[in-house]
């Protein structure tokens, strides 16, 4: 059922897809699906790395880019591959639309890695939540303007006490100072992470210093803060961290990259 098909925002297009992927059950289990783990804890691999925090993500196509990925590269070596190579994490896109993910990426690539797996979705549902746990993930992403726009069944304050109950973390994503300001009460004194998204939702253009000027204005305070979208080489890292980002979430770069293992040993060390 299409939900929201006379907007224009590109973001509505997302939270439609994530309805759609829940009503054709997308993140529906079986009990022989459960993987049982101990939770991993995101935010202090980021602040315990000795070199620079690269998070990882495996995703098989993008709207803005297509294809990235041949369906013969799995998740499970593709995500061997990153962590071997200085990863502290992985994020896997699950949403069936637009990027080809699947809950199942997740599983394949649970007991294979030592390292968090963030679920990566347009969460509009505790469904969602409820499957990110029991499929093995560690953390689970919230947008923020998903909630500021109504477009999910429940409230991000609920949701974020909901999965940290069920032992979740989460990332919370925002893109403009204000939600910056609003989602910071949110996650203080908590193991939950902001996440400064590069890319905006409603147009789908990138610019990294969307990172740079939230963190010139604003306050982190203790927070932990990633990087997200339009990340590819040292010298943008090197200047979200003179800024204060923490860590930096790197996908298509990555998975585009002829050699992935010598692509993370360049960013990882872009001290």
């Amino acid at each position: 059922m299409v939900r929201f098909q006379h907007h224009d925002s590109f973001l509505y297009r997302l939270a439609d897809n994530s309805y759609r992927a829940l009503d054709d059950g997308a993140y529906d289990l079986n009990t022989s699906d459960i993987k049982s783990h101990d939770i991993l804890d995101l935010r202090k691999r980021i602040i315990s790395c000795p070199y620079v925090p690269i998070i990882g993500e495996i995703k098989y196509s993008s709207p803005s880019h297509g294809v990235l990925l041949d369906e013969k590269f799995s998740p499970s070596y593709l995500a061997e591959t990153m962590t071997e190579s200085g990863a502290i994490a992985i994020s896997v896109l699950t949403q069936p639309y637009e990027f080809h993910g699947s809950i199942y990426h997740i599983s394949a690539i649970r007991h294979k890695i030592n390292a968090p797996i963030l679920m990566k979705d347009i969460v509009v549902s505790d469904v969602q939540i409820n499957t990110a746990r029991k499929i093995g993930a560690d953390s689970i992403l919230f947008i923020k303007s998903v909630f500021d726009n109504n477009l999910a069944e429940g409230d991000l304050e609920n949701y974020l006490d909901y999965s940290n109950r069920i032992g979740l973390k989460a990332v919370v994503e925002v893109h403009t100072e204000m939600e910056f300001a609003e989602a910071l009460k949110l996650v203080e004194g908590s193991n939950n992470i902001l996440g400064i998204n590069n890319r905006n939702l409603d147009t789908l253009e990138v610019d990294t210093s969307v990172t740079t000027e939230i963190l010139k204005k604003q306050s982190k305070g203790k927070s932990v803060v990633i990087s997200e979208s339009g990340i590819s080489d040292s010298q943008t890292i090197r200047e979200l961290r003179k800024v204060g980002a923490d860590g930096f979430l790197v996908g298509t770069s990555l998975v585009q990259s002829s050699d992935i293992g010598h692509k993370l040993g360049e960013l990882t060390q872009a001290l």
